[in-house]
Parts: C-alpha cells; structure tokens; sequence
C-alpha cells in the first residue's frame, strides 16, 4: 500500500505525469464465491484474501492523481508457461499428480498471458477506460474441469483426485496458501467487454494447446 502513495507522491513534483497509471490488483476481492458470477459491481468479500485486496485497491483509489487516468485490474489465473502458478501444476500433473483439488467445483477465472500483455496495452490507448476491471478470461471452468484439460494438455490421461487435507499439508511445504486452490471465483469481464476488448482465448482447451504445443 505504501508503494501506492510514494507513486502517487512522486507524480506531484514531475513536469508531465504520466497520463495514465495502471494497477495490478486480484480477483481475491471477491473472496469464495462458489458458483455465483461476479462482474466488477460485486461487492468485495469477508475472507483474509479478500481484506488484503480490498485495502490494497483503497489505498489506490484513495490517492490524488488529478492529471493521471487510473485503472485497476483484477487479475485472475494468468496462464503462461514460463512463469506464475500454471507451470508448477504442469510439472504435477505430468508427474501424475493433476488431479481434482478438494471437491472441484470451485471456480477458476484464467486469462491467457498474450490477452493479459493486450490488456495492459489496451488501457493505456484507450482513454475511456477507468476504474477497476476483472482481468479474466470470459469462460471460467471449475477445477475439475480445469484440470482434466491440464492433463489431456500435458498427456497424462488420469490422476488421482487430492483431498483438501492433503492441500493443506503440500501448501505449507511450497510455501503457499491453500485457499489458493480450495476456493473460487467466477469472474465475468464484464467491463472490458463493455469497452470492446476482444479475448484471442476464450476457451480454455484451445488456450492450454497455444501454451504446450
């Protein structure tokens, strides 16, 4: 948070700020949704995840940036295949470990990193946007589905399905949250639809193909 207001700071004793300025947040705001949509009009919910987001995008929406366009994202599963969590489930899944996590029907909400690299350049040309946007792609799938597409991706044709105990115990040797993937959000993006942004990935098996081709 205190990187936010040092920014903020900073552009007050510069000639020319920058005319736009645009913010990672998560999908974490919403906490555990079950199967319920959530658009960027839900309200924010009641979990430590959700609290760490919330007073994250305060602190942004609290600061002065009178000459500077402010856009925040709320950023789901990026999905690329040098960085971030998909890798470390690849290498599980191939390791025939890919399987259901705890009842599988909590949501992910994915976005392609090629449609996430768009998007950051998409806000910055275009002038309408402002305020907060889920970054995710349009069809969210639950994590059963989600990772039977992993492992048809990565050629593993079955893994044994991983109880929400065992979650917990392989969360805290990788130094991780379980809730990670014990909950879900079905994020809609339905704000960068509404300012006519077009997903090259919408469906998840053809995103997952591009990505282990």
């Amino acid at each position: 948070m205190k990187s936010v207001r040092i920014l903020a700071a900073a552009f007050d004793h510069v000639m020319h700020p920058p005319r736009v300025w645009v913010q990672a947040g998560a999908i974490g705001f919403y906490g555990d949704r079950a199967d319920q949509w959530c658009n960027e009009g839900t309200p924010s919910g009641e979990d430590k995840l959700a609290e760490i987001c919330r007073q994250w995008e305060n602190a942004f929406n609290s600061v002065v940036t009178a000459n500077t366009r402010c856009v925040l994202f709320r950023i789901g599963f990026v999905l690329g295949r040098d960085g971030g969590g998909l890798p470390v489930l690849a290498k599980l899944t191939k390791w025939f470990l890919g399987g259901t996590v705890g009842s599988g029907k909590q949501y992910i909400s994915w976005i392609h990193c090629l449609d996430m690299n768009r998007l950051f350049t998409y806000a910055i040309e275009q002038v309408q946007m402002s305020g907060a946007f889920n970054a995710t792609g349009p069809q969210p799938v639950t994590n059963a589905e989600f990772m039977r597409e992993l492992r048809r991706a990565v050629h593993r044709p079955w893994s044994p399905p991983v109880p929400a105990w065992a979650v917990h115990i392989g969360s805290r040797l990788m130094g991780t949250e379980a809730c990670l993937a014990l909950t879900g959000r079905r994020c809609a993006p339905k704000r960068l639809q509404e300012n006519g942004f077009n997903f090259k990935f919408q469906v998840l098996h053809e995103a997952l193909g591009e990505i282990y081709r």
